[in-house]
């Protein structure tokens, strides 16, 4: 096997690819191997690697995709097995079991691995605490709702709370959310409903059917489609973590779910001007007490058509 005096990476194009770029100038630093990040746009990073896929393309020697990606591109020899590696160097070990479920394996429970996480994350969300701890307003929350105004613990109080604080008038709206249909990003919005609402896509033979159809599911669609409805600021129908973000920084919103990856830019003076008064809560539970997020994230695995 010839040298390699060069690695080229494919991810999407997000401030955490440019934090794998600073490890691999590192890498490089250390070794003399060269590494590039190659960043693509959200809406057209599956696209793009598909192509490169059907081509059997050697532009790019590894991909740190979404997990959604492993079974088709496992069984279709695009990605080489990791499993003896990652066994062999302890990498198993060194991952949230979580992640390594979620990110790396196929089929589930195989203890085979296609991808070793690289980047994990969750949903979360940002609120603005000028607001939840101005006396008036308060004051006003309390007589309506007969409970204090706080980050909200619950899907109810979520949604009393979005409705709250939607004031057209003042250009101030309750809640933003994903509604993103190019990807993947209305479904991940919908899943801290759905799997908090005690519902799930499948049971644990992968049959959909009586399970992402099933009462729970249903209210837990029909509560997003709600908290849409009622308090999304406008213009915000097709949107994902860049559109959250803004209309926070806008002010538009009083709370704004995202990944915690996009949080670092609500936290940067720079960026928003309500830096000091962001705050932020973990996804409220559902209406039985279960409490879950969204996952995110993703592992870099190494494509198998490279020379």
């Amino acid at each position: 096997m010839a040298a390699v005096d060069e690695l080229t990476i494919l991810w999407a194009q997000w401030d955490p690819a440019d934090y794998l770029q600073e490890i691999g100038n590192m890498y490089e630093a250390e070794t003399g191997i060269k590494v590039t990040v190659v960043q693509e746009p959200w809406e057209s990073f599956l696209t793009l690697f598909n192509s490169e896929m059907a081509a059997q393309g050697t532009s790019y020697d590894m991909v740190v995709g979404d997990s959604q990606w492993l079974g088709a591109n496992a069984t279709r020899g695009n990605y080489i097995e990791l499993t003896d590696f990652m066994n062999e160097n302890n990498l198993t070990d060194s991952v949230t079991p979580a992640t390594l479920q979620y990110y790396g394996e196929y089929e589930p429970g195989s203890g085979t691995y296609w991808a070793y996480p690289t980047e994990g994350d969750a949903n979360g969300w940002a609120y603005r605490k000028d607001l939840f701890e101005d006396p008036e307003e308060m004051a006003a929350f309390e007589a309506e709702y007969g409970y204090p105004l706080a980050p909200p613990e619950t899907m109810e109080q979520l949604m009393d709370i979005a409705k709250f604080f939607t004031r057209p008038d003042e250009g101030l709206y309750g809640a933003a959310i994903y509604t993103q249909t190019n990807y993947d990003a209305l479904v991940m919005g919908f899943q801290n409903m759905l799997f908090s609402f005690g519902a799930d896509w499948s049971d644990e033979n992968f049959n959909p059917e009586g399970v992402i159809n099933s009462p729970e599911a249903v209210a837990a669609l029909e509560f997003y489609g709600e908290l849409y409805a009622c308090c999304q600021p406008p213009g915000m129908s097709n949107a994902f973590f860049a559109e959250v973000n803004d209309a926070m920084i806008s002010g538009q919103a009083a709370m704004g779910m995202n990944y915690y990856a996009f949080f670092p830019a609500l936290s940067n003076p720079e960026v928003n001007p309500y830096a000091d008064v962001t705050g932020y809560f973990i996804n409220p539970a559902g209406p039985g007490g279960e409490q879950f997020a969204a996952l995110g994230g993703q592992g870099i695995s190494v494509i198998s058509h490279i020379d």
